[in-house]
C-alpha cells in the first residue's frame, strides 16, 4: 500500500497537486528560500516542473528523493515542503518553509513526522540533514531536534559560484 500522507495536529504532509503550483513558486521564488539551495530561484516553469516530478510521491520509495507538501490544517494552505531520501541503512531530510511561516515551529513539526516515519517503518539506523555552515536557522532547527553535529564530515563545495563548507547534522535510532 502506498502511504503519501503524514499527520500531525497542526499539519499534513502530503503529495503535491498541480493545484500547488503558485505556492510553491511564492517562496521558492524568493533569494532567501533558494539562498542554501542547490537550486536558483524559481520561475513558474521550475515550479510545474518539481509539482510534477513530486505528483504521486510514495514514502516506501527507496534511494530517491521523495517530496511532500506542508499543509497548514487550519486554512489548508500550502506553507512549504519537505523531502526524504531512504537508503539502505540511513536516510536524509530536508524541507522549505514559506517566510510568513516561518518561526512557528511548522518546520520542526514536518522534520519530526518525516523522523517518526523513518524510525517505525524502515531498518535504518541514523537519519541526516545536510546544510551550509553559514545557514544558522538550518543548525538550529537541526540541533532542536537533537541531531549532532557529525565531527567526520565536512565538506567544502562550489555553490552557485561561492566556496561552501557543509556539515551534516544526524540522530541515531533510539534504542
Amino acid at each position: 500500500m502506498v502511504k503519501n500522507t503524514l499527520s500531525s495536529d497542526r499539519i499534513l504532509l502530503r503529495s503535491f497537486q498541480e493545484t500547488d503550483t503558485d505556492a510553491i513558486f511564492a517562496y521558492r521564488s524568493l533569494e532567501d528560500i533558494a539562498k542554501y539551495q542547490y537550486w536558483e530561484p524559481y520561475n513558474h516553469e521550475d515550479a510545474l516542473n518539481f509539482i510534477k516530478s513530486n505528483l504521486n510521491s510514495d514514502l516506501s520509495s527507496k534511494e530517491k528523493w521523495v517530496g511532500l507538501a506542508i499543509i497548514l490544517k487550519s486554512d489548508q494552505k500550502l506553507i512549504g515542503d519537505c523531502a526524504i531520501r531512504i537508503n539502505k541503512n540511513d536516510a536524509e531530510i530536508g524541507c522549505n518553509i514559506s517566510p510568513e511561516y516561518q518561526k512557528f515551529g511548522y518546520a520542526k513539526e514536518a522534520l519530526h513526522l518525516l523522523i517518526d516515519y523513518c524510525f517505525q517503518n524502515n531498518a535504518i539506523d541514523e537519519i541526516f540533514g545536510i546544510t551550509d555552515s553559514q545557514n544558522t536557522a538550518s543548525i538550529q532547527l537541526m540541533q532542536s531536534m537533537q541531531m549532532v553535529k557529525s565531527d567526520e564530515f565536512e565538506e567544502q563545495i562550489v555553490c552557485k559560484g561561492n566556496i561552501s563548507i557543509e556539515h551534516k547534522y544526524f540522530i541515531k535510532r533510539p534504542r
